[in-house]
């Protein structure tokens, strides 16, 4: 259902976290990815995220060409590197955040991951981007956009490819490794076109942003993984014809209206949001 990779610069793209968008709410996806709307602000914890998702990639990457492993002051050095980097939109703190908050709790996670953090025997790919054409699961038609995506990490494991999702958060989210979420169906569905194989196997690597760090490695079970991708194609099929509708449209604001939820706090184009009431 998924076939051979395409050029990047040549296809519309859709993401795991653009689809998401769209579901969870229609408007943000409007300014986000339709529109090119600068956010007012950036959240502290997608910064840390980003940060620490740049120094596990410097680890893994070392250890993949060079058999080495850094040290926790380069893997510092590397996550304050990301903090400090000009942002697009300023980073919105809450009580008691700042820039050196920020470089601290990066440096305690980045403390219990070499301490204890995933160490695979055999490393195929470090943050290997992607691009693959879609099809319409019903029709077999394949869809205007292409699937945009990123491994944060793949291995070899006793024949079998795995695929590891880096995830910084207060704690593990049980209901993400009870069954495999749009993501990672559909990154299963790369994988095995991008490997050539007809079985993945999928975890994630949890970092809990807690007072006492901590790394946990959970399995995602797979139930019937047809299904699971067959599934996570469907919405992104959906996608594609709400995309399409929208764009051609006169007011695509109708065809993409607000959802109004607990994330509307938080999100990043709240005041532009807002104005439009």
């Amino acid at each position: 259902m998924v076939t051979n990779p395409v050029p990047q610069d040549e296809a519309l793209h859709l993401s795991a976290s653009s689809i998401s968008t769209l579901i969870e709410c229609p408007r943000e996806f409007l300014y986000h990815y339709i529109q090119g709307q600068p956010p007012q602000d950036t959240g502290a914890a997608l910064i840390l995220g980003s940060a620490v998702h740049e120094s596990l990639a410097y680890f893994y990457n070392s250890v993949k060409q060079s058999g080495t492993e850094p040290t926790l002051t380069e893997l510092v050095d590397v996550a304050s590197a990301a903090i400090d980097a000009p942002q697009r939109a300023p980073i919105s703190f809450k009580k008691g955040e700042s820039i050196d908050s920020l470089k601290s709790q990066a440096s305690a996670m980045l403390t219990a991951f070499l301490a204890t953090g995933y160490r695979p025997a055999h490393i195929l790919a470090v943050e290997f981007k992607f691009v693959l054409p879609l099809v319409n699961p019903f029709s077999g038609e394949q869809l205007p956009e292409c699937l945009l995506g990123t491994f944060d990490l793949v291995e070899e494991r006793n024949g079998q490819i795995v695929v590891t999702d880096h995830k910084t958060a207060a704690r593990i989210d049980n209901d993400k490794v009870a069954a495999p979420d749009t993501q990672m169906s559909l990154y299963s569905l790369a994988a095995k076109t991008i490997f050539d194989v007809d079985d993945v196997s999928l975890q994630y690597q949890f970092l809990q942003k807690s007072k006492i760090p901590a790394v946990t490695l959970q399995t995602i079970a797979r139930h019937d993984p047809a299904k699971e991708e067959r599934g996570a194609l469907t919405l992104a099929a959906s996608a594609s014809t709400i995309i399409s509708l929208a764009l051609s449209h006169d007011h695509p604001q109708l065809v993409l209206p607000k959802h109004r939820s607990w994330r509307c706090g938080g999100c990043s184009y709240r005041s532009m949001c807002a104005s439009q009431d």
